[in-house]
């Protein structure tokens, strides 16, 4: 009873979680080409929730590039099906604190980062199942998205911006604006598409181990991946403004040539981490990176650095806050039940 319990438990708070993060992190693909008026808002949702469920389609399929680094991390039995609970239930709230705040964060490093938290206490004080080789894949993976991507996406946006306004010196302004927002349409879908494999990849590994710990043969793996397909691209139509805001905003306004480089090295990182280095890359950290490089492009005084210090302080905080949340819950629970 225990264990139907629990498994119900991870059903329920993950597809809360999928909901959620679709809709706080939809800003990512649409801010830039909905504030540089390359698409209607409307356009934009129902471009980004198809996109996004093609990624989620492509996630699933290729779910075997994910899982080996991800899912020593939860023993098969009633303590794994705990971790999974607290680790998700965890991610979930971090997500509705930083929505509230309107702070773009990375719901995949929160995710990571308490699963491996709570997995940490329970091997310590339990299990004995987890040895370091176990742990590196996920720590070198949050480690190469949190220092490298950003910085990677920052030097991009701003030396590709060299170039192309270089190219554009002798072009008229309104043919450079139409090309960029060109672009916008068409690098938002990709935004979608590679946060949809992203997610994809770490919902579903989830909801397997779930079952897995559960002992449980008979739910057909279509079933949850289709589940987690179907409300990634519903939540993609949540009211996510504030975010969009602070992407739009807080960090730097943008004109449509350098939106246009920002977002395209956002999708080009995304993409290329999905599908050739398989590291779990967040769409925000990515975005915001871009955003400050193709910034400091335009005009280095129109960055304001104290909101971009404030979001990679966000970003640091989601692992470290995230992982010594679930270790806590988790040695309780193990020292008292």
């Amino acid at each position: 009873m225990g264990t139907l319990i629990l498994l119900v438990a991870v059903f329920m708070l993950t597809a809360a979680f999928s909901f959620v993060v679709a809709g706080r992190d939809t800003p990512n693909a649409v801010a830039l080409p909905i504030a540089a008026g390359a698409l209607t808002p409307m356009t934009a949702l129902w471009m980004t929730a198809v996109m996004r469920m093609a990624g989620a389609v492509m996630g699933v399929g290729t779910i075997q590039f994910f899982a080996a680094e991800f899912v020593e991390l939860v023993p098969l039995n009633n303590r794994g099906l705990t971790i999974t609970v607290a680790g998700v239930a965890i991610a979930l709230a971090w997500a509705l604190y930083t929505w509230w705040k309107g702070v773009a964060v990375s719901s995949s490093h929160a995710l990571t980062a308490s699963m491996t938290g709570g997995a940490l206490a329970v091997s310590l004080l339990d299990t004995n199942h987890l040895v370091l080789a176990d742990l590196s894949p996920v720590a070198v993976g949050i480690g190469l998205s949190l220092i490298a991507s950003p910085v990677l996406a920052a030097v991009f946006a701003w030396s590709l911006a060299i170039p192309v306004t270089w190219l554009c010196k002798d072009t008229a302004p309104h043919r450079v604006g139409y090309s960029s927002r060109g672009t916008l349409a068409i690098t938002a879908a990709a935004n979608a598409l590679g946060h949809g494999v992203q997610y994809g990849q770490r919902i579903y590994i989830v909801l397997l181990m779930a079952v897995a710990a559960a002992g449980v043969g008979t739910i057909p793996t279509w079933l949850l991946g289709g589940g987690v397909v179907l409300l990634l691209g519903l939540g993609t139509f949540i009211n996510a403004w504030r975010v969009n805001y602070t992407l739009t905003r807080r960090i730097s306004v943008l004109d449509p040539l350098h939106a246009a480089l920002a977002s395209s090295t956002s999708a080009l990182l995304l993409l290329v981490g999905s599908f050739m280095l398989h590291i779990p890359l967040s769409s925000s950290l990515t975005t915001v990176a871009s955003i400050t490089g193709a910034g400091t492009a335009q005009n280095s005084g129109s960055v304001r650095w104290s909101q971009v210090v404030r979001l990679m302080l966000y970003f640091v905080m989601t692992v470290v806050i995230c992982a010594l949340t679930s270790f806590a819950l988790l040695a309780l629970i193990v020292s008292f039940i």
